[in-house]
């Protein structure tokens, strides 16, 4: 179990909420013990595990990352025998062998960021020469929104 540090904006998590960091039992709670349908991953690591374990029958796993700096690892066999299927993307290599693929969204995202529809948050900005407290501040985890250095 872990303690939140920060809560999205909008979220019914507040500072210092609990929150379980295995939430296979609870997805299994809420879906009857059917599991979710459809998981997204950018964890990697235990996470997959636990993903795979509260999987439906023919759900999927989109795995997208590997923030935990380990590699999900599984049997074939627990994918196969319950007919789910594991997804991988990457938005780099979209960008890199499959461009055309993303133009229409990233149309669409700029014309809402252009009608003020949506907006990115802003956690900081500093300028070039404090990019080291930047990063201390990146590796603190304790912000919320994007960190940008000024040029």
């Amino acid at each position: 179990m872990g303690v939140v540090e920060k809560a999205p904006p909008n979220s019914p998590l507040t500072k210092g909420d609990l929150v379980i960091e295995t939430f296979k039992d609870e997805v299994l709670k809420e879906t009857n013990n059917n599991g979710a349908n459809v998981i997204f991953d950018s964890v990697a690591g235990e996470v997959t595990n636990n993903s795979l374990a509260c999987l439906a029958l023919y759900g999927t796993l989109v795995q997208f990352g590997n923030s935990s700096g380990k590699a999900g690892v599984f049997k074939t066999s627990d994918v196969h025998r319950s007919c789910r299927n594991v997804k991988g993307f990457s938005l780099g290599t979209t960008r890199k062998h499959n461009p055309e693929r993303l133009a229409p969204l990233a149309k669409k995202v700029m014309s809402l960021f252009a009608a003020n529809k949506i907006s990115l948050p802003v956690a900081k900005v500093f300028n070039l020469e404090d990019v080291a407290a930047a990063h201390k501040l990146i590796e603190s985890r304790n912000y919320h929104g994007k960190i940008l250095i000024k040029i």
